[in-house]
C-alpha cells in the first residue's frame, strides 16, 4: 500500500474530509439507534406488546432483509448518481420508516417501518466509504471509514442500549421514535447541503461519460458475476449477519433467560457488546493498514468468533463473567467490513466500486435476515418442544459457528490480489 507522503492530501481536502466524516458520522449515530437496537427492542415488544419469538425475528429480521434487497439497485445509484445524493434521497424512504415504525401497533405495522428503514439506510457504511474515497489518500480509505464506523456507530450502539431502554420505558415506543426521526431529519437535510462525493474536478483530470441504464446494469451484471469476487461475497455473508443475530437479537434474551439479568441488567450488558463491536471496528483499520494480507486478518478474526461461540455451545449456563467476557471477544473480532471491502476494491474499476460493495452487503444483510428468522424458529421450537431455554441458545450459538466456518473455508481460496498484479 502506497503512503501517504502528504502531497496527495493537501490541507483543505483534509478539512473538507473531516467536515464530511463529522456530519455522517452523527447521522450514522442515530442510523446505529435502529440497527443495532434489536436486543432492547426485542425486551420490550415482547414484554409490552406480547410479541413472540417467531414475530421479534421478523420485525427485527424485516429491516435486514429490506437493506439486503436494495443493495444492487442502491449501488446503481451510486455508481450513477453518487454518494451524497443517493444517501440523501434513500434517507427521506427511512424517515417514512422511523415514523411508521412509531406509530405501529400490530406486528405487520412493525415490520413494514422496519422494512422502509432498511431500504433507506442499506446504504450508509458503502456511501460513507464511497465518500473517503473521494476525499483521503487510498491507503487512509479503510482507515477513516474504520474510524468513523467505530466511533460514531459505537455512540450509536450505546445510545442503542441502556438509554433507548430508559428512554422506551419513560417515554414510550411513539415518542422515542418521533424524535429519532426528527434528528435524523435535521442531519439529512445538513448533509444535503454541506457534503460531496469528492473535489471539484480540474481541468486536467478526464471526466468519464456517464453510462446509460443499459450499460449500469451490464455493469452490475459483470460485478455480480465475477469470478474474483465470488469467495469474497461468500465472506460477506458473516461480515454482519453473527453479531447482528447474537449483539442485535439474541443478547439480551439470553442474559436474562440464562444469566438471571433484569431487563436493565441485560441493556448494560448488551451495552458492553456493542461496545466491543465498534472497539474492533476502530481497529480494523490500522490494523489493515499493518497487516500484509487482509485474508489473513479476516480469518484470525473469523477463528476468534468460532472460538468464542463454540464455548458457549459446549456450556451455554457458562458465569456471567466467563460468557460477558466471551461475548466481549466475539463482538472485538466480528466487524472487518472495512477489510474485506478494501479487499474487494483491488479487483474492480473505480466506476464500479459501489456496485461491488453493495453486493456484498447484499450478502452480508441477507445473511441476517436469514439467521434471525431461522434462530427465531429455532427458539421457538426448542420451547413448544418442551426443551431447556439453555437448548435453545446452544443451537443458536452452534448454527452461527457452521455458517462462520463455511464462509471461511469458501474464502480461504480468495487470492489477495488480481492475478496479474501478483
Amino acid at each position: 500500500m502506497a503512503a501517504d507522503d502528504g502531497s496527495s492530501f493537501p490541507p483543505e481536502r483534509r478539512r473538507a474530509l473531516r467536515r464530511a466524516l463529522v456530519l455522517l458520522g452523527l447521522f450514522f449515530v442515530f442510523v446505529q439507534v435502529n440497527r443495532s437496537g434489536g436486543g432492547v427492542l426485542a425486551n420490550y415488544l415482547g414484554a409490552e406488546r406480547g410479541l413472540s419469538s417467531t414475530d421479534l425475528g421478523l420485525v427485527m429480521g424485516a429491516m435486514f432483509f429490506a437493506s439486503a434487497a436494495v443493495q444492487l439497485p442502491t449501488g446503481l445509484l451510486f455508481d450513477r448518481y453518487g454518494a451524497t445524493r443517493t444517501l440523501v434521497g434513500l434517507g427521506l424512504v427511512s424517515l417514512v420508516g422511523i415514523v411508521l415504525f412509531a406509530l405501529a401497533e400490530t406486528t405487520t405495522g412493525f415490520v413494514a417501518g422496519r422494512v422502509l428503514i432498511g431500504f433507506g439506510h442499506g446504504g450508509v457504511i458503502t456511501a460513507v466509504y464511497l465518500i473517503a474515497m473521494g476525499w483521503a489518500p487510498p491507503d487512509r480509505v479503510a482507515q477513516a471509514t474504520a474510524g468513523l464506523v467505530g466511533i460514531a456507530g459505537g455512540t450509536g450502539a450505546v445510545l442503542a442500549t441502556t438509554p433507548l431502554a430508559v428512554a422506551l420505558e419513560h417515554f414510550g415506543l411513539s415518542v422515542t421514535f418521533l424524535g429519532l426521526a426528527a434528528a435524523t431529519a435535521v442531519l439529512t437535510v445538513v448533509i444535503a447541503v454541506l457534503v460531496r462525493d469528492r473535489p471539484a474536478a480540474t481541468a486536467s483530470e478526464p471526466v468519464r461519460p456517464a453510462e446509460s441504464f443499459a450499460e449500469s446494469m451490464r455493469g452490475l451484471a459483470e460485478v455480480i458475476t465475477m469470478p474474483e469476487l465470488r469467495r469474497i461475497f461468500a465472506m460477506g455473508v458473516c461480515f454482519t449477519a453473527p453479531f447482528m443475530t447474537v449483539g442485535g437479537l439474541w443478547a439480551g434474551p439470553y442474559f436474562r433467560d440464562l444469566q438471571g439479568l433484569s431487563a436493565e441488567s441485560a441493556s448494560l450488558a448488551l451495552l458492553v457488546m456493542m461496545v466491543a463491536l465498534h472497539v474492533g471496528t476502530f481497529a480494523y483499520g490500522p490494523l489493515e493498514r499493518w497487516a500484509r494480507s487482509r485474508k489473513r486478518l479476516i480469518l484470525i478474526g473469523v477463528a476468534i468468533e468460532v472460538l468464542c461461540l463454540g464455548v458457549l455451545v459446549v456450556w451455554p449456563t457458562a458465569p456471567l463473567a466467563v460468557a460477558g467476557a466471551l461475548l466481549f471477544l466475539f463482538g472485538c473480532a466480528a466487524p472487518f467490513y472495512v477489510v474485506l471491502a478494501s479487499h474487494a476494491r483491488a479487483f474492480v474499476p473505480s466506476h464500479r466500486v459501489g456496485r461491488a460493495l453493495t453486493s456484498i452487503n447484499l450478502a452480508g444483510l441477507t445473511g441476517v435476515f436469514v439467521l434471525q428468522i431461522a434462530t427465531g424458529a429455532v427458539i421457538d421450537a426448542v420451547a413448544v418442544a418442551g426443551g431447556a431455554p439453555e437448548t435453545g441458545y446452544r443451537l443458536v450459538f452452534a448454527t452461527i459457528v457452521v455458517v462462520l466456518l463455511l464462509a471461511a473455508w469458501a474464502y480461504a481460496g480468495q487470492p489477495e490480489k488480481p492475478r496479474e498484479t501478483v
